[in-house]
């Protein structure tokens, strides 16, 4: 493990205070206590979200881009989150490395190969020897690093469990949800490195098309020791896990961006009042077709 340099560039400071630091020297070597403290901060006070994709004026995934939104108090998806702290991690001097992923909804739409795997941007840190998931864009999961065991992980109210895959490769792993959590079943990533450049295809998929999940569906995502809090469309939840969630429906766009603002950590005053409108009607437009769609499948 490589020592932190003392030198910094410019995004350096202003990136640690997001995430409560206010001297980088104070951070000391590379250590997996500061690793953790790193993760916690970041997945509490950063959030996944597509404010701009539904906008219709999807970011970058640029490491350069990525930082810049952070100093300007948003968040991103994966590919923003995980490769900002990617940078972070990197110049902070931890042996940290990107790795290609797949999102899915359910084990019948798992990928094949690992070939194929395109839809999350993970890392992997190691620590005196040993592996760490870190994800920091993978919506209501981690809140800390998990050991790359096999085997179950709790992380307050919230039971993971990591499993390899010997059928898709030697290095294929799948990190599975909590089984009370609804929004997505499981990840699956290969240890092969990867580079930011890697998901350039399918972030302009994922940020353009219409059917896109992102360009469908809002999504505003924290997690902290004790729950994880999210709204999708017009909806808000509170889950601490153990089927201890509630969900209520928001009822204006002003209602939307004081949540996003206290409880999500953003700082969206560069969105105008007809943008907070027209979004709050596409969120409230998308929110009852969902909610077709829900019922409709339940009949």
């Amino acid at each position: 493990m490589t020592s932190k340099r003392d030198d910094h560039p410019a995004w350096v400071p202003p990136y640690l205070a997001r995430l409560g630091v206010d001297d980088p020297q104070s951070l000391g070597a590379p250590s997996l206590d500061t690793l953790r403290r790193l993760h916690r901060a970041h997945v509490e006070l950063i959030a996944f979200e597509n404010f701009d994709i539904q906008l219709g004026c999807p970011p970058g995934i640029e490491p350069a881009e990525s930082i810049a939104r952070i100093l300007a108090g948003r968040g991103g998806y994966c590919f923003n989150l995980n490769n900002a702290f990617h940078e972070l991690l990197t110049f902070l001097g931890y042996d940290v490395t990107v790795h290609r992923g797949q999102i899915n909804g359910s084990v019948a739409s798992a990928k094949a190969t690992a070939d194929e795997y395109d839809t999350h941007m993970a890392l992997s840190v190691v620590i005196d020897g040993e592996r760490w998931s870190v994800d920091v864009g993978l919506a209501n999961s981690h809140h800390e690093p998990i050991p790359l065991r096999e085997g179950v992980h709790v992380q307050g109210p919230f039971r993971f469990e990591l499993r390899p895959l010997p059928e898709i490769g030697p290095d294929a792993w799948r990190f599975l949800t909590d089984p009370a959590q609804t929004t997505f079943h499981s990840m699956d990533f290969t240890l092969a490195p990867a580079t930011w450049e890697d998901f350039r295809s399918r972030h302009t998929e994922w940020s353009t098309s219409p059917q896109s999940p992102y360009v469908r569906w809002f999504q505003l995502f924290r997690r902290d020791a004790g729950c994880a809090e999210y709204v999708l469309d017009d909806e808000y939840t509170r889950d601490e896990g153990a089927g201890q969630r509630t969900t209520r429906t928001l009822e204006s766009a002003e209602e939307l961006f004081k949540i996003a603002t206290d409880v999500f950590h953003l700082d969206l005053s560069a969105i105008d009042d007809a943008d907070r409108a027209a979004l709050w009607d596409r969120i409230q437009r998308a929110g009852a077709e969902w909610r077709a769609m829900q019922q409709s499948a339940g009949n």
